[in-house]
């Protein structure tokens, strides 16, 4: 008798339920698979063996594992443990789209490209006798076809807040794809082939997670939620519906909105709005291919500001073309949107992933072409500290209160003049002055504190980079309750809710 067990495996740490994982999982149920995860979380975080044993626990004959670039040398050693254990590995998600033969030579059975959904459907059904290679969608997904996600497939307790409510849960699809072909952004996984569930179907499924999990905060994981216009009204007007009442919060471009719009998503409940501004500077916001100008990501942040909605603002820096000019752009826009903007982004230094146009441009000349398979580079991610099981010993104060320039100062995969690195670290200190007066609104001494604090880790760390974290480091006992609240605070939501990740 066939054994069809499928443990699915999420490897990178995460403090959430990966929601990816739970549609995947639908789909193997529906084709007759019992199903289990694995995932790698800060609660209990997995070593190669333990994933193995894991698999070997629930006799699975098959391993599905969704793979960021992030840690590949680890991807690639747990790939051959299993496949030693006589394991058929399937593997998917944004690293594996990139470089399909470079998984596919680490051992996989089976690679993934793009939306692995329907991919995976035909895959098991093709079981055992699926031949070796690289597979990708024949036709495009009508996500309207797709099951609801399975969360029940989870370990509830890995994820579960001091309030009771599982953290992941909260976040909800409601499209797929974005407009932008953004030079900075790896988009190939569903390129630019926008889709969008319907309406009902995601009120469901909101509907769903409320009686049955007790959530009434929900973030909407689209990379772009205000791309049609009458569909975001016609949203708005649905989840008004609900009872319990909800709040909730989405992403935009700014060029995507207008203040009518934006009212009626105050209205239905939407707390926070975030948009990728990106930059202050015209002529970056012109080479990363943003098609936004600086006056409508300005615009965009008062007439959110104006109805109601908390902004949190996304700035990157870094790029190789840019001067002390163009960052002082940076400070000047965080200037001119000071009080309309609640918190910016703190880990918006420029990472080059393998499926970006920057990427393509940029790895032979700075010399990190395949980055990513270099012992020294693992565990390369925009969010260097909130990745670590130990914080403290990868990044500083300032880092963690202000913004975090590692890559810049470290210069790991461009090379920067002195004057740039040092105009940075005056954008850093703006946005974590501004960044602080949000988060200790009505406690100055604590922000000052703070403010002092940090200035103090960049005197320390000027004078030896390392000195802070090794000590920092030792002096650390595991806990991460305090880098979860500040990541929380970051983005405006422990004020309006707790079930927040």
């Amino acid at each position: 008798m066939l054994n069809k067990r499928v443990l699915l495996i999420a490897p990178t740490l995460i403090s959430e339920a990966p929601i990816t994982l739970a549609m995947l999982s639908a789909v193997l149920k529906e084709e007759g698979f019992e199903v289990a995860t694995a995932v790698n979380t800060f609660k209990k975080p997995m070593r190669i063996q333990d994933f193995v044993a894991a698999a070997k626990r629930f006799n699975a004959s098959i391993v599905g594992i969704n793979m960021l670039t992030f840690e590949v040398l680890f991807v690639y050693e747990l790939i051959k443990g299993l496949k030693k254990n006589g394991i058929f590995v399937i593997v998917g998600g944004p690293h594996p789209t990139d470089c399909p033969q470079e998984v596919l030579n680490a051992g996989a059975d089976v690679v993934i490209q793009g939306e692995g959904e329907e991919v995976l459907r035909k895959v098991v059904q093709a079981y055992p006798s699926m031949p070796r290679g690289i597979m990708n969608r024949e036709r495009p997904i009508d996500p309207a076809e797709l099951p609801y996600p399975d969360l029940e497939v989870f370990d509830k307790d890995l994820f579960m807040g001091d309030d009771g409510l599982v953290k992941g849960f909260h976040r909800i699809y409601t499209s797929r794809g974005c407009p932008g072909r953004c030079t900075f952004c790896d988009w190939q996984v569903f390129k630019q082939n926008i889709k969008f569930y319907p309406v009902p179907m995601v009120i469901d499924e909101i509907q769903s997670r409320v009686q049955r999990y007790g959530i009434t905060s929900f973030s909407i994981a689209d990379d772009c939620f205000t791309m049609n216009k009458p569909r975001v009204y016609e949203f708005c007007k649905q989840i008004s519906k609900i009872k319990p009442k909800v709040i909730w919060r989405a992403n935009s471009r700014a060029n995507l909105v207008d203040a009518d719009m934006l009212r009626a998503m105050r209205q239905a409940g939407c707390h926070l709005i975030a948009f990728g501004f990106e930059s202050g500077d015209a002529e970056t916001l012109k080479r990363v291919k943003k098609h936004v100008t600086v006056e409508q990501n300005i615009k965009a942040a008062w007439m959110a500001h104006a109805e109601g909605l908390q902004v949190y603002g996304c700035m990157m820096t870094g790029f190789p073309w840019e001067t002390p000019k163009h960052v002082q752009s940076n400070i000047d826009f965080i200037h001119k949107t000071w009080e309309a903007v609640s918190l910016y982004q703190v880990s918006g230094s420029l990472m080059p992933f393998p499926g970006s146009e920057i990427y393509q441009e940029y790895a032979k000349e700075y010399g990190f072409e395949e980055y990513w398979l270099k012992p020294e580079h693992q565990k390369a991610g925009i969010q260097i500290y909130q990745n670590a099981i130990n914080p403290l010993a990868v990044s500083t104060f300032y880092q963690r209160y202000f913004f975090d320039d590692t890559y810049i100062q470290e210069e790991r995969f461009f090379r920067y003049s002195d004057a740039y690195k040092q105009k940075v670290r005056e954008m850093a200190e703006e946005i974590g002055k501004h960044n602080l007066q949000f988060m200790f609104n009505g406690k100055p001494i604590k922000r000052e504190l703070y403010i002092a604090l940090s200035k103090l880790s960049m005197k320390v760390y000027d004078i030896n980079p390392r000195l802070e974290m090794a000590i920092g480091g030792r002096l650390y006992h595991g806990g991460r309750s305090s880098v979860e609240n500040l990541r929380d605070k970051r983005r405006g939501f422990v004020k309006d809710q707790k079930n927040v990740s």
